[in-house]
């Protein structure tokens, strides 16, 4: 996992732990400051072929964090 993508990660978890929902890739990207969504996007598709996350297509809120006790 590169350190983006543990950023990532941890701002998804630190979020879920704060509001009890999953935050959207838009909410990721303002959080990191970043100026697209995209770029959340594919730091969170790499994530998902490793098997840390998964989400459904087409649908808000529904990212879920696989591997919650390996990140600790």
């Amino acid at each position: 996992m590169t350190y983006k993508q543990r950023e990532a990660l941890d701002v998804a978890v630190a979020y879920i732990d704060r509001y009890g929902y999953a935050p959207t890739f838009r909410e990721i990207s303002d959080l990191m400051n970043y100026r697209t969504v995209s770029t959340v996007y594919e730091l969170f598709v790499k994530l998902k072929e490793k098997g840390y996350v998964t989400w459904e297509v087409d649908k808000s809120r529904t990212l879920k964090i696989l591997m919650r006790e390996e990140l600790q």
